[in-house]
């Protein structure tokens, strides 16, 4: 995580790190240098390029940035002012037929929070120029944050950027020396964000835990109506984790599910394994189910031009191992009015080195006790998967949420975990007699 003041800044920091960390890598436009995602927060967001605010001109796919987020600006604003604690406001960018262009956007998700009385934005950005496109991106954040503010009695808060595959050309590298600036690796819980890095997917758990039990604040939540035990919560703005041997230690021995699930909810509701080396050409769900993360991933019925993304970026993989557009998208325009929008907004698959396949999965809210052990099971299975498909000798895994919680109906059940009950000597021998 490097946090800086301002966006220039941050760039220079970002550049910084690539230059010092990167390996080289071959693109269709040139070689680059990259290195692994980047955890990025401007702590005073203003726009880089005072005059040049107008986006109307930024085109992907044939569609303008500002017509795709247009009308979920107004539904972001509406659900803002009726539910100022909510969770629920992320704006989708991605599409699924943005597969099929060549230019897909950028930036694929902003998602918003309000905390501390401060509107925050955090994006995830699957793939950055950052020499020369880094402040264009940012600025478009920052214009979707101050559109929202526009209408809301609230200040300005952060901005912060998920960089999964941040990178500079070579040719570029003599320009990015000149601006690069000395940065820190910042870890651990701060007010703007939290970074965890762990061995295992069990140890990762217990760290969200303890970082949230011990450090996070009190917030109302809008489930109180349905459920009496969730009204309250206590929550970390950000929280970014790094897993670098998923393949050991995966279950928690206090996790709340068991393997047999783990395997089922991944298999069923995230990837629809049973087709997975082949594309998906009809309905998936089930009666009852309005979707579920495999639906949208492979064959969401809604979509106006139907993509398997998931098959898709196998296949991407498949013939260049260090594409940068392997991307997922798992959230729509149609969730923000919704009152049960996924969590869970997309992911992505990358290569960090010949052998080595990362995965990092993005989500606007994460329940840590009830959800996010077994989510990062199922998110970190399908990464293998998809490693092993795309000839791959092993992964790494990311998992990032906007709002992690514990709600208070938990904090019990957390408090066991962290802070077992052991038997002393006085528990079994009674010392009056």
């Amino acid at each position: 995580m490097i946090i800086s003041r301002g966006a220039e800044e941050l760039k220079a920091k970002i550049l910084a790190k690539i230059i010092d960390e990167g390996f080289k890598c071959k693109s269709k436009y040139g070689d680059t240098i990259r290195c692994k995602p980047i955890f990025g927060i401007v702590k005073n967001p203003e726009y880089v390029h005072e005059l040049e605010y107008d986006f109307s001109g930024y085109s992907i796919c044939g569609e303008g940035y500002v017509e795709r987020v247009e009308e979920s600006i107004n539904y972001a604003v509406k659900k803002l002012k009726k539910t100022p604690f909510t969770r629920r406001v992320s704006i989708p960018i991605w599409r699924a037929k943005d597969h099929l262009c060549k230019t897909p956007p950028a930036i694929t998700e902003i998602s918003f929070l309000i905390y501390d009385n401060r509107l925050n934005a955090t994006a995830l950005i699957r793939s950055l120029d950052v020499t020369n496109y880094f402040t264009f991106n940012f600025d478009f954040v920052n214009y979707v944050l101050n559109r929202i503010l526009d209408e809301l009695d609230y200040k300005k808060g952060s901005i912060a950027m998920i960089i999964s595959i941040p990178h500079v050309y070579t040719r570029d590298l003599e320009r990015a020396r000149d601006e690069m600036k000395e940065y820190e690796e910042i870890y651990g819980v701060t007010e703007f964000g939290t970074h965890i890095v762990e061995d295992y997917l069990s140890s990762a758990w217990h760290s969200v835990l303890e970082a949230v039990y011990f450090r996070g604040k009190s917030k109302k939540t809008e489930w109180g109506d349905m459920f009496e035990g969730q009204a309250e919560s206590k929550f970390l703005h950000r929280v970014f984790v790094e897993v670098k041997n998923p393949y050991e230690n995966q279950i928690h021995d206090k996790a709340p599910f068991t393997r047999k699930y783990g395997i089922e909810y991944a298999h069923d509701y995230v990837i629809y394994a049973k087709s997975i080396d082949k594309p998906i050409k009809e309905p998936m769900l089930k009666e009852g189910e309005t979707y579920t993360y495999a639906e949208r991933a492979r064959y969401c019925e809604r979509d106006d031009i139907k993509v398997d993304q998931l098959y898709k970026v196998i296949e991407k993989l498949k013939e260049d191992k260090y594409k940068r557009d392997c991307y997922v998208g798992i959230s729509r325009t149609w969730d923000l009015p919704s009152d049960e929008p996924p969590c869970l907004r997309g992911y992505q698959f990358f290569a960090l080195n010949d052998e080595t396949l990362a995965g990092l999965f993005f989500m606007r809210s994460n329940d840590a006790y009830g959800a996010m052990h077994a989510n990062a099971y199922a998110f970190s299975l399908l990464t293998q998967y998809v490693a092993e498909l795309a000839g791959f000798q092993k992964h790494v895994y990311y998992h990032f949420a906007v709002d992690m919680h514990i709600y208070a109906e938990f904090f019990d059940a957390v408090k066991e975990i962290l802070q077992p009950e052991t038997p002393t000597i006085h528990d079994f021998i009674d010392f009056k007699k």
